[in-house]
């Protein structure tokens, strides 16, 4: 794909309070590395908010592409699906929410690479394969959803289970009675409250899809007493060390957050914008997100993104 040098296109992120992410700082580095007329901007909004800029920004032509995170990823999908001229990936469509955005003519098109993100990293930072294994997931939102659902049917290596807990009940019925419909509906248990501690001590890998722990104020998702060795803890909030993440360590586990997710899923929006290299755009991005981590520790700022 060939960009006009006069013709400065405009990129972001959607979502709320999130002044606080690396993705400015990844994709703007990709951008000057390939030589793209091109800025990376934050778009934090109100959910009010969204329906609009959506429809005056990016139908508009104002935007060409966005990615999406929380609390805004169903709700994209949602927005595409009933917008004329607009489409929705196979993925997207199978995961339940969007995180990736491409304008085109009088439409656009909704991606997800959450999922392609997450398991790449998985693999890569703790060679856990999921194959046959138990899994626990706190978390149905448009994270936690994309992850049960592409370790369950996009992987290639399908758990055992995969036990869901989610405060927000609608969230959790809504990805079982996805689940119900599908093939393979004996994959997935919902959890209560009373039985989170009993399912996830029988589990082989332990996710945290919510954003508690994004604020060190932040009390602990779940008790630290549920965490045993041989578990593998994955933590969706890429602070460099949350406190979930030192617990878990402490207690002999491989436990890692989830900036090289953010980063496998940055290369894999950044490609699906420009359709340049994914493992040269990837090199970019740890090279800068890596840079600016050092430079928040020495301004004594927030770590993460």
């Amino acid at each position: 794909m060939r960009f006009k040098k006069g013709n400065k296109r405009i990129y972001g992120l959607l979502g709320r309070e999130i002044s606080y992410s690396l993705s400015p700082v990844m994709h703007n580095a990709a951008f000057r590395h390939f030589e793209i007329p091109a800025e990376y901007m934050i778009f934090d909004m109100e959910e009010g908010g969204v329906d609009g800029f959506f429809r005056d920004r990016i139908l508009s032509g104002g935007i060409s592409g966005i990615n999406v995170t929380v609390p805004y990823k169903i709700k994209m999908k949602e927005t595409l699906s009933a917008c004329a001229g607009c489409s929705i990936d196979d993925d997207a469509e199978l995961l339940g929410a969007v995180n990736t955005v491409k304008a085109g003519g009088e439409g656009a098109t909704g991606y997800n690479t959450d999922g392609k993100g997450f398991y790449a990293d998985l693999r890569k930072s703790t060679a856990f394969n999921p194959q046959g294994q138990d899994i626990f997931v706190l978390g149905a939102g448009g994270a936690g959803r994309a992850i049960s659902l592409y370790l369950a049917f996009l992987s290639g290596d399908t758990p055992k289970s995969i036990n869901v807990f989610d405060v927000d009940e609608a969230k959790l019925f809504s990805l079982k009675a996805f689940f119900d419909a599908s093939r393979d509906p004996g994959i997935f248990r919902p959890v209560k409250a009373g039985d989170i501690s009993a399912r996830m001590r029988g589990c082989g890998l332990v996710v945290n899809a919510t954003p508690i722990g994004t604020k060190k104020e932040d009390p602990l998702p779940f008790s630290a007493d549920n965490l045993r060795e041989g578990m593998v803890l994955y933590d969706l909030v890429y602070h460099g060390e949350t406190e979930l993440v030192r617990r878990a360590r402490e207690k002999g586990l491989v436990a890692v957050n989830a900036l090289g997710m953010l980063i496998d899923q940055a290369a894999l929006a950044f490609e699906i914008w420009t359709e340049m290299p994914i493992e040269e755009t990837g090199r970019v991005m740890t090279d800068a997100v890596n840079a600016e981590i050092v430079k928040r520790k020495k301004q004594q700022g927030p770590c993460a993104g």
